[in-house]
């Protein structure tokens, strides 16, 4: 009977996979193992994982371990080694990659650490049916070119409903000393561009949902990057998307030329800004012209065709509240889709970390490893910074996004920074924990908000609110404090007479619409003056029938 090898990837969320355990699993197809995944979350209770193995009685048990599973993984090895204690366990991934002493001494009966990439260490671990005397193991790997495709047709169909991660290369040029890709052993490797096109053949033709690229700097060779990207455009399948993590200096004349002919939300770039200070960026090792980063940034939101998410990080040298302000406001004032005001990590095996005593960081001892205080910036500073990110979070990235340009454009002016620290202030003399709390009840502080602080804008937040919710529902209930003081179903009766064209059918905007669906839809009345002005071309009204919104005169 062949041995099992189980392969356990415990992911943040469900959506999400662990692509390494894919790559291994190719590895020892040829072998004489039964190698199978599988993948849980964090959320998952310990005890329910602990019985999905049981069930599955594995003779090895292969764990990838990462910062957002590590502790998790470090309550599960004791519970698993006292129920399959004839298991051999397997440890790898970067969290255990440069703390293996360390984890070794915790669980001493943990069989072996794999460091660094692990393909070749793998596969020499099944070589000697996971026998070894050593307790680490890091063997020069593979070039990247010469690893498999990690995907299988029945892998694919599995993930359906998952992001699918995919790398064309491996490695970073730079030297972020925040990042661990940064480090000498991750030196930069490109697979052949004829067996990136094959493999993404794969990938469309399955019509996956979602390909993020996980290449860490994807168009660091613009050659490289420009024969995906015009790949991609030449074999759009309708239906699958692709996200890259973009550096924006190395976007030139010939990559807008390809970008602008993008089908909208086709591809997503993340770009990572972390700071606009020079010392900042020196100190990190960051290498970025911030004037040429926010020029290219611009041309991508003006194409409008792109999904543009935008990074900062709090916590890094020489940048108190002040710089992190002017780095908020810069970045904001972009105006990306979606904003991560983010937190330094101090990662095991990253250069920081043998800096962190110069530059006075204090941080968690514990994965993720979150900077608590630094030279520049108290404990209190920090944790206010976190609070005004759960403030950005819940209204700038999720559903708020009509009342987040309203406050940019109407109070915040040039500051929105100050004005999110103003929110972020009131929330917390109110006791308002964002924490899993629902669309309405964030929005109905809001509302409080704008009342007790900026009332002469009272008008136009509740049109907004109104109108997001408008945007976000697919039914006709709205929240009583939203609630227009008109009657919604008189106002369709008078759209009907006005627009009637035959019994049975109207024309709004020289669109043909069954008398019916108007009964049915979902009404928008807006109440303000300059919301009418500012968001809705000078119209009073709106429906929307099956999922699209007609503006009506």
């Amino acid at each position: 009977m062949e041995p099992t090898v189980l392969l356990l990837g415990i992911n943040a969320k469900f959506i999400h996979s662990t692509l390494s355990l894919y790559y291994l699993k190719q590895i020892i197809a040829s072998y004489d193992y039964h190698g199978t995944i599988l993948e849980t979350t964090i959320n998952n209770p310990v005890q329910e994982t602990l019985t999905s193995i049981h069930a599955i009685q594995p003779d090895v048990c292969c764990i990838a371990v990462y910062i957002w599973n590590a502790q998790y993984i470090k309550r599960l090895l004791p519970l698993l080694h006292v129920t399959l204690p004839q298991c051999k366990i397997i440890l790898g991934g970067p969290e255990v990659s440069y703390t293996s002493n360390d984890w070794l001494k915790q669980f001493p009966f943990v069989d072996c650490i794999i460091q660094g990439p692990g393909e070749k260490s793998f596969e020499y671990l099944a070589n000697h049916q996971f026998n070894i005397f050593e307790k680490i193991l890091h063997c020069p790997n593979y070039h990247f070119n010469d690893i498999p495709f990690p995907y299988t047709s029945e892998d694919l169909k599995h993930l359906a409903n998952h992001y699918i991660y995919y790398e064309s290369s491996r490695g970073c040029p730079y030297s972020c000393s925040y990042c661990i890709s940064s480090r000498e052993d991750q030196k930069l490797q490109f697979k052949d561009i004829q067996k990136v096109y094959d493999e993404l053949d794969v990938l469309l033709h399955h019509n996956v949902r979602m390909v993020k690229f996980v290449d860490r700097t994807f168009n660091c060779n613009p050659t490289h990057s420009r024969a995906l990207f015009t790949y991609l455009l030449d074999h759009n399948n309708d239906h699958t998307k692709f996200h890259f993590e973009i550096h924006p200096d190395l976007l030139y004349d010939e990559d807008f030329e390809i970008l602008k002919q993008v089908p909208p939300q086709y591809f997503q770039f993340e770009i990572g800004i972390q700071s606009i200070h020079e010392n900042t960026l020196h100190a990190i090792q960051r290498k970025m012209n911030w004037e040429k980063a926010r020029e290219n940034i611009h041309k991508l939101v003006e194409v409008q065709n792109i999904h543009i998410h935008l990074d900062m990080i709090c916590g890094l040298p020489y940048e108190d509240m002040e710089g992190i302000k002017e780095s908020f406001n810069a970045i904001v004032s972009l105006k990306p889709h979606y904003f991560q005001m983010g937190f330094l990590k101090i990662l095991p095996g990253t250069d920081i970390d043998t800096k962190k005593y110069e530059y006075g960081i204090e941080h968690e001892d514990n994965p993720p490893y979150m900077v608590i205080k630094n030279k520049w910036l108290s404990q209190e500073e920090m944790q206010l910074l976190h609070h005004i990110e759960r403030v950005v979070d819940s209204l700038y990235n999720h559903h708020f996004k009509t009342t987040s340009r309203m406050l940019a454009d109407f109070i915040a002016k040039n500051d929105l920074f100050d004005l999110y620290h103003e929110i972020a202030n009131f929330f917390q003399e109110h006791n308002f924990s964002l924490y899993a709390k629902s669309w309405e009840s964030i929005a109905a502080i809001l509302l409080e908000f704008i009342k007790h602080s900026y009332p002469e804008y009272t008008k136009l937040a509740t049109d907004c609110l109104r109108w997001d919710w408008f945007v976000k529902s697919n039914n006709k209930w709205i929240p009583p404090f939203l609630r227009s003081s008109s009657n919604p179903n008189t106002i369709k009766e008078m759209i009907i007479q006005q627009n009637r064209i035959s019994k049975q059918e109207l024309s709004l905007n020289k669109t043909i619409v069954s008398i019916n669906d108007i009964q049915r839809s979902q009404i928008f009345i807006a109440e303000s003056d300059n919301f009418m002005q500012w968001c809705m071309n000078n119209h009073r009204y709106a429906v929307k029938i099956n999922g699209n919104i007609l503006l009506i005169d």
